[in-house]
């Protein structure tokens, strides 16, 4: 016999209830499962970002230790060997005769004077004082100004920079580009000139620093980075990130180094 259709509907009732807890439940565990992978995903962010932090921190940390080291060794090997030096001239004055006395006066004037030049260069690497007052392109044709006088590699600036920046912005960019001559003197054997650029356009700000000198392979280096990558080096890639910039590089064996830091515009 068929079922009466009060029975029939009962069950049907039964049945539909049924499924639509079952669909409840499996509702209810999905968006705990989710939000469980949710929580796991947002502890995992925050753990990479506490350690990209403490990468960051050291890195800062190496590079001031590293600056730390060069300024006393500038100290040391320079400016405190050339005052030793003027010492011990000054100690001769009293048993030389009146025209070596002459002589040894006029060395130990030049001697100072030299050390003069080099406590002024030495301050100057520590705070570049004509960036606070004139702001970042003259600070950037005085470094240029001081390496064509001190060094074989000239120099060659350009800069196109209408909107001046924040102070501590324009800072981080000069030390970029500091490091970035003083690697291309170091590193960049066979370069007779380094072009340096400062650009600045409505989709943001190009800091660029090519030489024509020896070059070498960029794929290599990076695969050695880990285990030779330099101080120098990281400092100009935390100023980078602390500028929320991009860092680039374009090198090739026998065809001189191109470095790029290209910041985006800091209003849409």
């Amino acid at each position: 016999m068929d079922a009466p259709p009060e029975i029939a509907f009962g069950q049907l009732l039964i049945g539909g209830i049924s499924f639509m807890l079952l669909s409840a439940v499996a509702l209810v565990l999905f968006i705990v499962a989710y939000q469980k992978r949710l929580l796991q995903q947002q502890l995992q962010l925050r753990v990479a970002e506490a350690e990209y932090q403490q990468q960051l921190l050291s890195a800062v940390i190496e590079a001031q230790e590293h600056e730390r080291e060069r300024i006393g060794r500038d100290l040391h090997d320079g400016i405190g060997s050339t005052l030793a030096t003027a010492k011990l001239l000054v100690g001769r004055l009293e048993t030389t005769s009146a025209e070596e006395a002459a002589n040894l006066t006029s060395m130990i004037k030049e001697i100072l004077g030299n050390a003069v030049h080099d406590v002024r260069g030495l301050s100057h690497s520590l705070y570049p004082a004509v960036l606070d007052r004139f702001g970042l392109a003259e600070a950037l044709q005085h470094l240029a100004d001081v390496c064509n006088e001190t060094s074989t590699l000239d120099v060659d600036l350009a800069i196109d920079y209408p909107w001046p920046l924040p102070l501590s912005q324009e800072l981080a960019l000069y030390r970029i580009c500091q490091e970035l001559i003083h690697n291309a003197q170091k590193h960049a054997q066979g370069a007779t000139v380094l072009q340096v650029g400062l650009h600045q356009h409505n989709t943001g700000l190009t800091l660029s620093v090519q030489d024509d000198g020896c070059g070498f392979d960029v794929a290599a280096l990076d695969a050695a980075r880990p285990a030779t990558g330099g101080a120098g080096l990281r400092s100009i890639e935390v100023r980078v990130q602390m500028l929320r910039a991009r860092l680039s590089q374009q090198s090739a064996p026998g065809q001189g180094t191109r470095t790029l830091v290209e910041m985006a515009p800091a209003h849409p």
